[in-house]
């Protein structure tokens, strides 16, 4: 299992709908919290940040899954910030490697973050981990 593995989950899980930035990162976190002992040593490692934690390194293996055809990046209309999708290839992708525990995880906690809106998920981020606050411009 590889961490691209992990976020192409993450980006799967909302089933061909978008996932913001925010969502992949604090989900990612959320899995790393949950399960440090059981992923590849080379996870993401995410640093307090304006928003809270974050790894750019998300970013990057984003961009490699779209050009490998796995996801789609695009440009939310309204915010003008980048949003995630898997393409119908990404949906196809086996990621039996990645146990149950952890796939269960990822589709509860992404179903999650994408019913609250970018204030609330960082809220509730802050209020579970309050030294990711740290470095906040959210005064939220």
């Amino acid at each position: 299992m590889k961490r691209a593995d992990l976020l192409l989950k993450i980006i799967a899980a909302a089933h061909g709908e978008f996932v913001t930035p925010v969502q992949m990162q604090k989900v990612a976190f959320l899995v790393r919290t949950q399960f440090k002992d059981q992923l590849p040593e080379d996870f993401y490692s995410f640093q307090k940040y304006a928003y809270g934690p974050f790894c750019v390194d998300i970013y990057h293996d984003a961009e490699a899954l779209q050009r490998i055809g796995l996801i789609s990046i695009s440009i939310n209309q309204r915010g003008g910030w980048k949003q995630y999708a898997a393409t119908v290839a990404g949906m196809e992708e086996n990621l039996e490697i990645i146990p149950n525990d952890i796939a269960e995880f990822i589709e509860e906690t992404v179903d999650w973050a994408r019913r609250l809106s970018f204030q609330e998920l960082v809220r509730a981020i802050y209020k579970r981990y309050p030294t990711y606050r740290e470095n906040s411009v959210f005064q939220g």
